[in-house]
């Protein structure tokens, strides 16, 4: 009697540590804070002139957006965000359309908007969520007229050259237990999430994240103005910083000081596959705010 006795308080016990350690889902709708939000580009590619198999981080971008969770009924769940280049805290594309704000990147030739739609989201037996929709790739290019002459005063771009390509994706995401969720402030959640995406399925978007020009993200920033007057020293900013590791560096050869420097082609991108990994901060939207708010 005793035996069984100890047996069921020991598998009490078991049980209830068990679902204790088990994370509760975060619940209600949230804003993708751009501010404190980024996405990892990366794709696979060569070093060494092929011989070497590596993976390139083609960039950093931001992100902004929606994101609501509803644990008691998965297919209430919705994950909407945008990633896009860090020449503005917003994106510059507008993603049905295509309408551009040309002024956001005056000097570059082109311009990316990658998004992603889901509708409901399973849980995973480890605990993840996976939510599955349309990743939609809005692609802005213009002509480069380059005319040098006395008069040349840089390149003239012609008008935009929109292109709008949708392929289905699946995102896996990850979210902090209790004690992480109250380390945040205004009740904030960090989450972390992932797609990878087969080249020749949607080779669109491996070319059009490749041809891109993805300036650092900085995070956090802070910016001081030091001194007045003839004692300016223009401002200090402090923050964090994000971008691409450098690529290995080809050899150089001792063959004068005239050698133009390592061949190009000893770093390649192959793009048989692409990763994108967001991290989020999602701050609680309240019943005032309207969804999407600050974009």
């Amino acid at each position: 009697m005793f035996k069984h006795v100890a047996l069921l308080a020991a598998l009490a016990v078991i049980l209830a540590s068990s679902t204790a350690e088990e994370p509760l889902s975060p619940v209600g709708s949230f804003q993708v804070d751009s501010r404190h939000s980024d996405a990892q580009l990366s794709t696979d590619g060569t070093t060494n002139f092929g011989k070497t198999k590596m993976t390139f981080t083609i960039g950093f971008a931001r992100v902004n957006g929606t994101v609501k969770l509803d644990s008691s009924d998965s297919a209430n769940s919705a994950f909407d965000f945008r990633m896009y280049p860090a020449t503005s805290m917003a994106p510059s594309i507008e993603e049905i359309t295509g309408k551009v704000k040309i002024e956001w990147f005056a000097n570059h030739a082109n311009n990316t908007l990658v998004c992603f739609h889901s509708k409901g989201a399973l849980r995973t037996t480890d605990g993840q969520l996976r939510t599955t929709g349309n990743l939609t790739l809005t692609r802005v290019d213009r002509n480069v007229e380059l005319t040098p002459n006395e008069g040349y005063a840089g390149p003239v771009y012609g008008p935009a050259i929109i292109h709008r390509v949708v392929r289905q994706a699946t995102f896996v995401f990850d979210f902090p237990d209790d004690a992480s969720r109250n380390a945040q402030k205004d009740g904030a959640i960090l989450a972390s999430g992932s797609t990878k995406v087969i080249g020749e399925d949607f080779p669109q978007l491996v070319k059009a994240l490749v041809r891109t020009y993805w300036p650092p993200v900085v995070q956090e920033e802070h910016c001081v103005v030091r001194g007045m007057g003839e004692a300016y020293s223009g401002s200090q900013c402090t923050g964090t910083f994000l971008e691409p590791p450098a690529l290995p560096e080809a050899p150089r050869a001792s063959v004068g000081e005239d050698y133009p420097g390592g061949p190009s082609n000893f770093n390649s991108v192959v793009g048989e596959h692409l990763t994108i990994l967001v991290h989020l901060r999602l701050t609680p939207i309240s019943s005032g705010t309207q969804p999407g708010a600050g974009k």
